[in-house]
């Protein structure tokens, strides 16, 4: 304790006298003096999920936390716990981990919180780093320490999620198959034994259905094992009586959906373990992409707000959604989920160059970037923006833009096959419904197009034209293609027919997948 207390004075943190009273007209009465005081933040002995004693919440150099609605560094003490230095004095201290969780409070009745959909794979036997949020409050300073103490404890639970294999993981996505949001917007509520607990709001507009466990990293993704590779997953504590729908992806571009309808309860600062999973995609699928990496921006189709890396420091004071662009940033949701309107774009456009390959230094997002989300091999992205879920494909204010997949490596050298290609679309409201979406596919043929089911009149072709009226922009339109001819060489794409510069030429895409027939 004595040297807890050392560093402390050390550090300056100890409670502080009065301020300085400025200067002025003597007969000005003096502003009142502030006075300060030190806070020492430790997590509660039980803040731990559960089963593995490394799932402690740790504190780390540079981590910020809210103290009554206010962002401070911690500094760390040698056991383990932290201290905030000069936090004006007040009646109760109030104290959110990592401070961005916490939702401006402008009112200090209750904190308000968002939980991220994405979270960051950091290294096996823990959970992302600042992916459990903690709360604390205190009132007075200790008269014997000098200072306030305030413990922190988690609000949510963890999934641990076992997958056997071999395959490098790219993405883990849950989500509560009662439809009911397990991200966002939330607040704080308490559970059947009255500890406090993060509950997702289901009315706000910035809401979110799923969570989303990035595994990429700078592209090396997290190999799989025949023994098992664990991954923990923060979610909100309660019960999933419809159970969970898990889809997994990997770095080759296949995927897998676990769909579980066993009821299951995650409960507060504890490890809920699940069977372990064999990771096998269906022999039949050679690619998909959800774009599940993709998590900044909002759910245009779905009209709920998304996130962006950052605020100003005015749009903080009064309570502003706007945010900033992901300036090439490949994670920071964890660090930084603030909201952006449903049709702000969540990063600057990857290209602005119609055939330059993703990985091309003229790209306005950074190789990191394009590798973690998984698009580092795809052919072209010219002038696409990820949003929540799914990709933006056009600017807003530079017009038409043009998507094209990597080559289908997954088909078997020498076979050449009958595919069926699957997607969904949305122009955005007010685009040219006069002109054409076009697909073409470079070593093949389109054969069949259907569109949300219904076959349209078409001549076997390179190409396949659907005009942009039958796709519409009031939610997703599926998009059915057969194509002939199709070998591990095979890569299509995406784009505008006519290809206007009006900035009503844009569309979002998601959930492509190619699938053999024969």
């Amino acid at each position: 304790m004595k040297k807890i207390q050392y560093l402390l004075t050390a550090c300056g943190l100890l409670l502080a006298g009065c301020s300085e009273t400025p200067g002025g007209d003597a007969a000005q009465p003096a502003p009142a003096p502030v006075k300060y005081v030190s806070l020492r933040i430790s997590a509660a002995a039980g803040t731990r999920a559960g089963l593995d004693g490394d799932l402690r919440v740790k504190f780390r150099p540079g981590d910020m936390i809210d103290i009554n609605g206010r962002p401070y560094e911690v500094f760390l003490l040698d056991d383990g716990s932290a201290a905030v230095p000069e936090v004006p004095e007040a009646d109760r201290y109030e104290a959110v981990f990592p401070s961005a969780y916490n939702f401006l409070q402008q009112t200090r009745e209750g904190a308000n919180f968002k939980l991220p959909l994405a979270q960051f794979y950091a290294g096996p036997g823990t959970f992302g780093h600042n992916a459990m949020p903690m709360y604390g409050e205190a009132t007075g300073i200790d008269g014997d320490k000098g200072y306030v103490n305030l413990t922190m404890r988690t609000l949510c639970g963890v999934l641990k999620l076992t997958l056997k294999g071999s395959a490098t993981i790219n993405t883990i996505l849950v989500e509560d198959r009662s439809g009911a949001p397990v991200s966002g917007y939330a607040t704080l509520g308490t559970d059947g034994e009255g500890n406090k607990i993060l509950v997702p709001g289901t009315a706000s507009s910035a809401r979110a259905y799923r969570l989303v466990m990035n595994c990429g990293g700078a592209g090396e993704g997290v190999a799989l094992n025949e023994g098992g590779t664990d991954f923990y997953i923060v979610m909100p504590a309660r019960e999933y009586a419809s159970g969970l729908k898990i889809r997994i992806t990997d770095r080759s571009h296949r995927a897998m959906t676990v769909d579980s309808p066993t009821p299951r309860t995650i409960r507060r600062n504890v490890v809920t373990e699940t069977p372990a999973i064999e990771y096998a995609p269906d022999a039949d699928l050679v690619f998909a992409e959800y774009f599940d990496a993709c998590t900044w921006g909002g759910d245009y189709v779905g009209g709920t707000k998304g996130y962006s890396p950052s605020q100003t420091e005015k749009q903080q004071a009064d309570g502003s959604l706007a945010g900033t662009t992901a300036a090439g940033s490949s994670t920071g949701l964890e660090e930084a989920p603030f909201y952006v309107m449903e049709n702000a774009a969540g990063t600057a456009d990857y290209s602005n160059s119609w055939n330059i390959a993703p990985p091309s230094a003229v790209n306005n997002v950074t190789a990191d970037y394009i590798r973690n989300r998984n698009l580092y091999d795809w052919t072209y992205l010219y002038r696409c923006a990820e949003f929540q879920g799914c990709l933006r494909v056009g600017s807003p204010t530079l017009g038409r833009g043009k998507i094209h997949t990597p080559k289908l490596a997954n088909i078997p050298a020498g076979d050449t096959r009958r595919a069926q290609i699957t997607f969904r679309i949305c122009y955005v409201e007010g685009a040219n419904m006069t002109d054409s979406f076009q697909s073409w596919i470079d070593k093949g043929t389109y054969q069949e197009v259907c569109i949300n089911g219904e076959p349209m009149t078409f001549t076997p072709a390179t190409s396949a034209y659907i005009p942009n009226a039958a796709i519409g922009t009031d939610g997703w339109a599926e998009v059915r293609l057969i194509a002939g001819g199709v070998s591990k060489d095979t890569s299509f794409n995406f784009f505008e027919r006519t290809g206007t510069a009006a900035t009503t030429s844009y569309y979002f895409v998601d959930d492509i997948e190619v699938r053999l027939l024969d």
